[in-house]
């Protein structure tokens, strides 16, 4: 696990990284996949999308690109300013560190 700030870091783009791609791709792909395909009548997702002038968000379409970009921007701040720190509070109300009688750890 990350033990400094730099290491913190490097592992929540990472974890954005893989979570916004595969939520990204889901979304379109399964969630919406079929409904896309049936409402511009092309044969694959990736067409319709084009076909559709992209994904709305925002009011608008957007090209794919765009929309993993926003929600990486997104979910990278979220990470970094809420999740990482909020996580730890948490961990830390539960488990005190300077008593090792805790069950969690024996």
């Amino acid at each position: 696990m990350p033990r400094t700030q730099f290491q913190r870091m490097i592992f929540a783009l990472l974890t954005v990284i893989i979570t916004v791609h595969g939520y990204v791709f889901y979304s379109l792909y399964v969630v919406n996949g079929n409904t896309l395909m049936e409402i511009t009548g092309e044969s694959s997702v990736l067409r319709a999308i084009h076909a559709q002038g992209g994904v709305y968000m925002f009011g608008s379409m957007l090209p794919i690109w765009a929309v993993v970009l926003i929600e990486f921007c997104l979910a990278y701040s979220l990470e970094c300013l809420l999740g990482s720190p909020m996580s730890l509070k948490l961990v830390f109300r539960i488990f005190d560190p300077q008593k090792i009688d805790n069950p969690i750890v024996s």
